[in-house]
């Protein structure tokens, strides 16, 4: 598409899921480069900064925003866990997330 329509922008942040990954993947296989096509909106590495919860978090901090204590987990076993040892009571359980 980028090669046929020559566009000399794009906005990714609208489309969801696939849009982000999609201009992700082109950005760092440097097509954008190569053609010279513009990311407008949401930059590239504010949707992989916001998509990975360790870099956001590093980032919170840089500008001194506090983040709560987390900790990333694949059963209810070790959900539990952490909850008793790391985070505590009362504590909130979610799935990971997506932006889009």
């Amino acid at each position: 598409v980028i090669i046929r329509e020559k566009p000399d922008a794009i906005l990714i942040s609208m489309g969801g899921q696939t849009a982000l990954n999609c201009g992700i993947e082109l950005h760092n296989k440097g097509i954008f480069a190569k053609y010279g096509v513009r990311v407008l909106g949401t930059q590239i590495d504010a949707v992989v900064a916001t998509e990975d919860r360790e870099i956001f978090k590093n980032e919170l901090a840089k500008i001194g925003e506090p983040v709560a204590t987390s900790v990333a987990v694949t059963s209810v076993k070790d959900a539990l866990e952490a909850a008793e040892n790391v985070t505590g009571y009362p504590c909130m359980a979610r799935a990971a997330f997506a932006l889009g």
